[in-house]
């Protein structure tokens, strides 16, 4: 039996609308890893948002890993270690949350285990409830800061134009230093050119010598098309947007709410 290594998504993807993960999902993902393959998280969200879903189900032992903030921080679970890091250099941090702020729009950072933001704005609260991570509003982030955070995240609600705009006027200055990235259509966010789901894929793929066609990715947003594209096999969720689905060379039939990663994990891994 090959090893096999499955990255999921979380949001849309393996959590449900209700932010949990359906019996059926968890079930199938015991019994991939009780066969010894393994199991990666690949999240935009920050660590320490993701540590927390882990240990909720328990997943903190062999097979286990987290690629967080879009593959800028790759965790092995197991071990509690990080194993990869691609920070975001300070002066680009500067850059882009003083062009959010002369437009308008609410941008923040993060340190190892707070949203670090220079205002408190109804977008930061919205966004610190729903991934259960406690904000620290500062004077000044790139002072606050002892390393090098792994992403800048702007924000405008009900707006994806505008944010669609914001990265139009920043794509001249991000050429060669950042990456741009929706992982929903309001939510905007800048890395390190290296922090990419796709990168997760390789790396981990030759970190434990699994060759890159038994791998499986799966996801239903724009940051996740990285990802689907590098791995073996590539699976869009029924609720994926349209563009996912294209480059995709499997839909799931279920949808995030209807146990379609214990769909893929039976279909594709065991």
């Amino acid at each position: 039996m090959n090893r096999k290594i499955l990255f999921t998504d979380l949001d849309g993807t393996l959590l449900d609308s209700g932010k949990s993960i359906t019996p059926a999902n968890l079930d199938a993902i015991d019994r991939m890893i009780r066969q010894g393959h393994k199991f990666v998280i690949a999240t935009g969200r920050p660590m320490q948002s993701a540590i927390q879903i882990s240990r909720r189900y328990g997943w903190t032992g062999e097979g286990y890993y987290i690629a967080s903030y879009n593959g800028g921080l790759i965790y092995d679970c197991n071990e509690d270690k990080a194993l990869v890091r691609f920070p975001v250099k300070m002066e680009y941090v500067r850059h882009i949350l003083d062009e959010a702020k002369a437009a308008g729009i609410h941008a923040h950072t993060y340190d190892d285990v707070n949203v670090v933001s220079e205002k408190d704005t109804p977008e930061l609260q919205l966004y610190c409830n729903g991934i259960m991570v406690p904000p620290v509003v500062v004077d000044d982030v790139t002072t606050y800061l002892k390393d090098e955070p792994i992403k800048v995240v702007a924000i405008s609600r009900g707006a994806h134009a505008v944010l669609d705009g914001f990265r139009s006027r920043l794509a001249p200055y991000c050429e060669g230093k950042l990456t741009t990235v929706f992982s929903n259509p309001m939510l905007l966010e800048f890395e390190n050119p290296r922090s990419t789901k796709g990168g997760a894929v390789t790396y981990m793929c030759s970190h434990f010598n699994i060759p890159i066609s038994d791998s499986i990715a799966v996801g239903d947003e724009e940051n996740d098309i990285s990802m689907i594209s590098a791995a073996g096999t590539g699976v869009a969720m029924a609720n994926a947007t349209n563009e996912v689905k294209a480059i995709a060379d499997y839909i799931t039939e279920h949808d995030n709410d209807h146990d379609g990663i214990s769909e893929i994990i039976n279909k594709f891994i065991l």
